[in-house]
């Protein structure tokens, strides 16, 4: 289906109402953020001086639409602001192996998802299945010092099991445990829900476009 953010943020926070475990140095670098970005200072986010993609779980906080996939193998995420997916690989290990025993080669350019000598991306490496009908995703293999929401950042230590499930119909429930011991004191759970759309084409929003015409290139709030 298509979804929408229920109630449009910038920021993840716990979702037991408990402060964010930051380090000491973490907080610090969350404050200082915090205050750059209230001057109109956005150097420490590549999102918005030069378009770099936001990832996860910063993506799922876009005020704009996205649509889910389902498809053999994978579950895609398609996103309205500039036309960025996410794929999570849904395969088991056991079809992986024979994936790679019919390539006959050890180059896992041919399996974007096999986690050896796999590079960090701001969306890190996703392994996914089904409790139920929950999709649950295993994610990691980040880059380092990546933006986790608007203001947070984290390290290549990042890791996150997310769980998205029909709370009704029309109600779509995202709940990530997020843990970085570089970043955190300890794991926490972030909480976001979504309100189904209909299902009309996406327009064109592109980041770089947004830069030129002087309009924010992370869209504000709907």
């Amino acid at each position: 289906g298509t979804w929408l953010l229920s109630k449009p943020q910038t920021l993840l926070q716990p979702a037991d109402g408990s402060a964010i475990p930051f380090t000491e140095a973490d907080r610090k670098i969350y404050e200082q953020n915090r205050t750059a970005a209230q001057n109109g200072d956005f150097a420490f986010d590549g999102t918005m001086t030069r378009c770099s993609s936001p990832g996860i779980p910063r993506l799922m906080l876009s005020p704009k639409r996205f649509k889910i996939f389902d498809r053999p193998g994978k579950v895609l995420f398609l996103f309205e602001w500039n036309r960025l997916f996410r794929q999570i690989d849904m395969r088991d290990d056991a079809t992986i192996e024979n994936s790679k025993a019919l390539d006959g080669t050890e180059n896992f350019a041919f399996d974007l998802y096999g986690l050896e000598n796999t590079v960090g991306a701001q969306v890190g490496h996703a392994r996914g299945r089904w409790e139920g009908s929950t999709l649950v995703a295993e994610t990691d293999h980040f880059v380092d010092y990546k933006m986790f929401d608007g203001f947070i950042q984290t390290s290549d230590q990042l890791k996150l099991t997310e769980r998205v499930r029909l709370k009704d119909r029309n109600t779509l429930e995202y709940r990530v445990t997020i843990t970085d011991p570089a970043t955190f004191t300890q794991p926490w759970e972030a909480a976001l829900t979504y309100k189904r759309q209909p299902d009309t084409p996406f327009q064109e929003d592109i980041c770089m476009e947004r830069k030129k015409a002087g309009e924010s290139p992370w869209p504000k709030p709907m």
